[in-house]
C-alpha cells in the first residue's frame, strides 16, 4: 500500500487518455439518453440558450446556431461516441490516437454551449486531460513532451483537489457540517437516506465534512516522500468519488479523475524506477 508507484511513461499517457475518452463517451451517452426527456429538453434548447452567449462575434454565433440544431447535435455527440470508444482499443496507431483525443477535446467546447446548465468540473477536466493527452500524443517522439503533458495533468489534479479543499475550509457552513446535509436536501445532488443520516447524527456529518476537508486540502502530499503516499491517497480519493457517483449521482466524476491518477502514479514513483517505455 506504501510502495513507490511503478508506471511506464507509455501505460500512463495510454491509461490517461482512455479513461479520459470514457468520460466523453458516458457524457455523450447521457445526452443522447436524456433526449426524450422534456426537462433536459428545454434546459438544452438553443432557442433558449442562445442569449447567454448573444457576447460572442457573429461568426461563432452562427457556428453556434449551426451545432445547436437538433440533428447536428445528435450526429457530434453519435460521433463523440464512437471516437472515445475507438480510443479504448489498444494498440491503435499514435496518429489516430492524437487524433482522437484532438476531436474529443473540440467537440467538448463546440457542444459545451448547449449544455450550459448540464456540465459539472467534470467535463472540465475531461476536457483538459484529453487535450493535453494530445499534446502528448503528437509529441510522443519526445519524451519530454510527454513527461511535461503527465506532469500537467498531475499538477492539475492536485490543484483541483487542493482548491476545492481550500475553498470548504474557508465556508463555515462545510466546517460545522451543515453543508453536507443541504446538498443531501436538494433534488439535483441529494439523496434522502444520507440526508437523514446527517439529520439522527449531525456529529458524524461534522467529521465527514472535516475528513472531505483534510483529503482534499491534503492532497498534494502525493508528491512527498518519493511517492510511499501516492497510492494511499488515491485509494482514499476514489473511494470518495464512488461515494458522490452513488449518492450524487456524479458518476462522471469518476472517470474523469481517474483518468489523472496514471499520470500522479509516473510523476510520483522514484526517479529511474522503471523505463520508460512506448507510449502505445
Amino acid at each position: 500500500m506504501f510502495a513507490t508507484p511503478r508506471m511506464t511513461r507509455g501505460a500512463a499517457l495510454t491509461t490517461t487518455e482512455a479513461l479520459s475518452a470514457l468520460t466523453h463517451l458516458v457524457g455523450s451517452l447521457e445526452v443522447m439518453s436524456n433526449k426524450g426527456d422534456q426537462r433536459n429538453n428545454t434546459l438544452m434548447d438553443w432557442e433558449l440558450v442562445r442569449d447567454e452567449y448573444a457576447w460572442a462575434p457573429r461568426p461563432v454565433r452562427r457556428v453556434l446556431d449551426f451545432l445547436g440544431k437538433p440533428r447536428v447535435n445528435t450526429a457530434v455527440h453519435g460521433l463523440r461516441i464512437a471516437v472515445a470508444a475507438s480510443l479504448l482499443v489498444p494498440g491503435t496507431s499514435r496518429h489516430h490516437r492524437a487524433a482522437a483525443g484532438g476531436f474529443l477535446a473540440l467537440s467538448a467546447v463546440a457542444t459545451n454551449p448547449q449544455q450550459h446548465f448540464a456540465t459539472d468540473g467534470s467535463d472540465q477536466v475531461a476536457f483538459a486531460v484529453q487535450s493535453v493527452a494530445a499534446v502528448a500524443r503528437l509529441g510522443e517522439d519526445q519524451p519530454k513532451v510527454v513527461d511535461a503533458c503527465l506532469w500537467f495533468i498531475a499538477l492539475q489534479s492536485g490543484l483541483a483537489y487542493c482548491a476545492s479543499g481550500l475553498t470548504k475550509l474557508a465556508g463555515p457552513p462545510w466546517r460545522s457540517g451543515e453543508a453536507l446535509a443541504m446538498v443531501m436536501r436538494t433534488e439535483s445532488y441529494g439523496d434522502e437516506w444520507a440526508y437523514r443520516m446527517t439529520q439522527r447524527h449531525p456529529r458524524l456529518a461534522t467529521w465527514v465534512s472535516h475528513l472531505v476537508i483534510a483529503l482534499e486540502c491534503g492532497f498534494p502530499v502525493v508528491f512527498l516522500a518519493r511517492g510511499r503516499l501516492t497510492v494511499p491517497v488515491l485509494t482514499a480519493t476514489g473511494t470518495f468519488h464512488l461515494a458522490n457517483a452513488q449518492l450524487m449521482g456524479l458518476s462522471r466524476f469518476v472517470w474523469a479523475f481517474l483518468s489523472t491518477y496514471p499520470s500522479l502514479l509516473y510523476v510520483t514513483q522514484r526517479p529511474g524506477a522503471v523505463p520508460g517505455g512506448g507510449a502505445r
